[in-house]
């Protein structure tokens, strides 16, 4: 886990990232991870990486360096190059980080996350169905719930944008249906499942391929600077899920360039619910669980009223027509927050100078560092450590102001050298 941002106006980028990393379920927290880069030697370009700290089982520092390296001195015209070459790369080089190695991994992976997402759904309906007869299942009423429960996840895959670009559907049926038939045969959890349905899940399954699925399996990267035609900063914001027959799985999440009409533009990235609490006076998290919460006590309170409170069939119409009322609350309190909080933030971060913009990314990290360490909870410790801070201009390029390192630079003046081929002093440079 992690927090990182990126601020930008029409002087500069600032961006921020912490120096936590998770292994495991909380196995065990390390505060010396590295997430802030520079993405090239030569171009006012910065990099900030998340989430999963391998990409494919390679770790996404490693992809990033080799990149810089593979990179050079080349300069593209918009920043949007930079983010497809850097694409280019990790398809076109996927032998050389012996993606195809793990793809195998990477696939089951995603099938497995469905198929906790269908277990789940079967495990829900029984609760559910029980807590209706006051009584455990019979056979019949089992296998109706577990029709139910198939159902529902062949929806939910109908239900996912298809992607034209991908076209791993066929290639995922011939090289993996039998081994996805294989795990459910095997999988002790999912014994319910008939041999009809399990071949109709996973024929089915094969289409989430060709879809942005993903349940935390993925690399995120926001990549933000400037091209050599662009006066002011861009940001490009990324999942990338991994290789899969040479072809790269990503998503574009976001994509914010500053104009004329757009002044400011603050992105939280990873955990970013104290930093939208702060923002926003309200998080996604918070508004998802309104968005929930308001029609399941709109039910609750009509199946408690006596039908004979209603004209003849219009309890169910005007239950309906109550419960639509919760997407106007929500976009009430979305412009809301908009308006009264995000709006001055925004104003101010517009005319920041340099060093306040990164002071202001830095304390952004800060306050989820104080959340995280304060909070008992499931993602306490999981922001940490020090913090990396990195301030692009179009002129002076990507320069670092706060910056970690686990060695002692007196002791290693080679190490600038050969990173910059300037035999000069050693402390004022920085590398990577």
């Amino acid at each position: 886990m992690s927090a990182g941002i990126c601020i930008m106006n029409r002087n500069a980028i600032a961006m921020a990232a912490d120096s936590a990393v998770t292994i495991g379920d909380h196995a065990a927290i390390h505060n010396s991870a590295n997430k802030l880069f520079s993405l090239s030697r030569v171009a006012p370009v910065g990099v900030i990486v998340y989430a999963n700290a391998a990409l494919m089982t390679v770790p996404i520092e490693i992809i990033v360096k080799q990149y810089k390296k593979h990179l050079g001195d080349r300069v593209f015209q918009k920043l949007n190059d930079y983010v497809d070459d850097f694409l280019d790369y990790l398809s076109n080089k996927s032998h050389y980080f012996r993606f195809d190695i793990n793809e195998q991994a990477f696939v089951l992976q995603i099938f497995s996350d469905l198929m906790c997402g269908l277990l789940g759904d079967y495990k829900m309906l029984i609760n559910s169905e029980q807590s209706k007869v006051g009584k455990p299942l019979d056979e019949n009423a089992l296998q109706k719930v577990a029709e139910s429960a198939v159902n529902a996840t062949i929806s939910f895959i109908n239900g996912i944008v298809k992607r034209t670009d991908y076209n791993f559907a066929e290639y995922i049926k011939i090289k993996y249906l039998n081994t996805f038939i294989d795990m459910l045969k095997q999988d002790s959890n999912l014994q319910w499942l008939t041999d009809e349905q399990i071949q109709q899940v996973c024929n089915k399954s094969c289409e989430l391929y060709d879809t942005d699925f993903d349940r935390g399996g993925f690399v995120g990267v926001a990549i933000a600077g400037y091209g050599e035609e662009e006066i002011y900063p861009h940001l490009v914001h990324l999942h990338i899920g991994g290789v899969i027959n040479s072809k790269l799985k990503y998503s574009t999440i976001e994509t914010v360039e500053i104009s004329e009409s757009t002044i400011a533009s603050i992105a939280p990235l990873a955990q970013t619910d104290v930093m939208q609490t702060f923002l926003f006076g309200i998080n996604d998290q918070f508004i998802n669980d309104l968005a929930k919460e308001i029609p399941k006590q709109i039910d609750e309170c009509f199946n408690s009223i006596n039908d004979s409170c209603f004209v003849e069939d219009k309890k169910n119409e005007v239950c309906v027509q109550l419960k639509s009322v919760t997407g106007k609350i929500i976009k009430h309190m979305t412009e809301t927050a908009g308006n009264n909080y995000m709006r001055p933030i925004i104003q101010s971060v517009a005319s920041l100078p340099i060093e306040e913009l990164a002071l202001l990314a830095e304390s952004m990290i800060n306050i989820t560092s104080l959340r995280r360490k304060v909070a008992i909870d499931n993602n306490i410790g999981t922001v940490g450590g020090p913090i990396d801070v990195s301030i692009i201009t179009k002129g002076d390029g990507f320069i670092w102001l706060k910056r970690k390192h686990y060695f002692d630079r007196k002791y290693n003046p080679q190490y600038f050298y050969s990173h910059f081929e300037k035999q000069e002093e050693a402390g004022c440079y920085d590398a990577e």
